[in-house]
């Protein structure tokens, strides 16, 4: 097995409830290689009440699924940086094409990150307004992961 450089990896949590879930290591968690394919910026009000809220559906998230993905060569989390326009503090999140955090790692200090020349989304809509396709897909892929897990 590759061994992961600690500074190019996260601990992260699969579907984490709020900000304390990611900074005391929830069972479950792991660490894994990452790159940040997009940045969302928020104000510092929104990123404290989406952290606070880590189990809610987002459409800025389904927005940008496909940004989102485990990719088995390279064995890294692509992902979404959630942060403030400062950099400090943030939240990666893979998705796996869900509208909620399925995966999420906290970054403690976002200015250690490579992040030049990622796309910083315009506007990142924090509404749970879902179009209709994603309920009836998300039905699929929860159908066929019990199916599988039998």
């Amino acid at each position: 097995m590759e061994d992961i450089n600690m500074a190019d990896s996260a601990e992260f949590v699969r579907k984490p409830i709020n900000m304390k879930d990611l900074k005391e290591h929830y069972y479950g968690s792991f660490r894994c290689g990452f790159e940040v394919e997009k940045i969302a910026e928020l104000s510092r009000e929104q990123l404290e009440k989406f952290s606070s809220e880590l189990y809610g559906y987002y459409r800025f998230l389904y927005d940008n699924r496909d940004a989102m993905y485990m990719d088995p060569g390279d064995r890294r989390m692509h992902c979404i940086l959630v942060t403030t326009s400062g950099y400090r503090e943030g939240i990666m999140i893979e998705a796996e094409g869900y509208a909620y955090p399925r995966y999420a790692a906290f970054m403690p200090d976002c200015r250690k990150i490579d992040l030049e020349g990622k796309e910083v989304l315009a506007q990142a809509d924090l509404s749970p307004n879902l179009p209709m396709e994603y309920w009836r897909e998300a039905e699929v892929k929860k159908k066929n992961e019990r199916t599988e897990g039998r």
